[in-house]
């Protein structure tokens, strides 16, 4: 709850910014995931819509998360330290799991979409079928 509240204001903050919308949809994004964590995908944006996302979007994330790197190093860090700590209590492994996959997440979070399960391999299953027509 309050973790993901932090982030829909960090979110709010790069708006504000215009030049860091980018990293505002992935601060909502990650707020997403943080607020309701089980059952859910992160995936790149270019996965989920297949070729169908603009060569300016992509070179705008691949440069947003560049300059990201210092921070997103500090927090997948601080996740994965989390995480061991949840996954040495045994009980905690669920948590644990959910820590690692944030902080993976958090690394390289512009251009990244939380989605559900099914959203993700129904994706994966139309860029497969779309890449072998192409092949054809």
């Amino acid at each position: 709850g309050i973790l993901a509240l932090f982030w829909i204001i960090v979110g709010i903050l790069c708006y504000i910014t215009i030049i860091g919308i980018p990293v505002g949809k992935a601060c909502f994004e990650f707020a997403k995931l943080s607020a309701f964590p089980y059952g859910k995908e992160i995936i790149r944006e270019t996965e989920l819509r297949g070729r169908r996302v603009s060569t300016f979007w992509n070179v705008i994330n691949v440069l947003l998360n560049i300059l990201w790197l210092p921070i997103g190093l500090g927090l997948t860090l601080t996740y994965i330290f989390l995480g061991v700590i949840y996954a040495v209590t045994i009980i905690g492994i669920p948590i644990a799991i959910v820590y690692f996959r944030m902080g993976q997440f958090l690394l390289f979070p512009a251009g990244c979409k939380v989605v559900s399960k099914k959203q993700a391999y129904a994706s994966a299953v139309a860029n497969e079928i779309e890449r072998r027509q192409r092949l054809m």
